[in-house]
């Protein structure tokens, strides 16, 4: 199983404008792939694209539907005060993602 780990809001640590509109058109991109990976992990800045006003929420739910497992570290959305607008997938534990990590074949890190 391959499983994308995404710990920022944006790719790169260039323009904020141009690493947004990356990240936007990585999860684009990924959720129409024919290979889907079988979890995709969000952690620290990464959560903020779980939650409402996201414009990546389409994508995510349309990942989520084709069986991908989304979980956003509750650790993260507890200190960006975003737990109750958490809008897809479940809040997931540290404990939970060293296991998927352990479990997968391949980790792909985004962010």
């Amino acid at each position: 199983m391959k499983v994308v780990f995404v710990n920022s809001d944006r790719i790169g640590d260039g323009d904020e404008a141009l690493g947004t509109k990356l990240m936007q058109s990585f999860l684009y991109s990924l959720a129409r792939t024919e290979t889907k990976p079988g979890a995709v992990l969000f952690m620290n800045s990464g959560v903020r694209l779980t939650c409402e006003g996201s414009g990546t929420l389409a994508d995510i739910r349309l990942l989520a539907s084709d069986g991908v497992s989304i979980k956003s570290c509750g650790t993260c959305l507890d200190y960006y005060r975003l737990t109750d607008t958490l809008a897809v997938g479940e809040v997931g534990t540290m404990s939970g993602t060293a296991e998927t990590f352990m479990a997968a074949d391949d980790v792909i890190s985004i962010g």
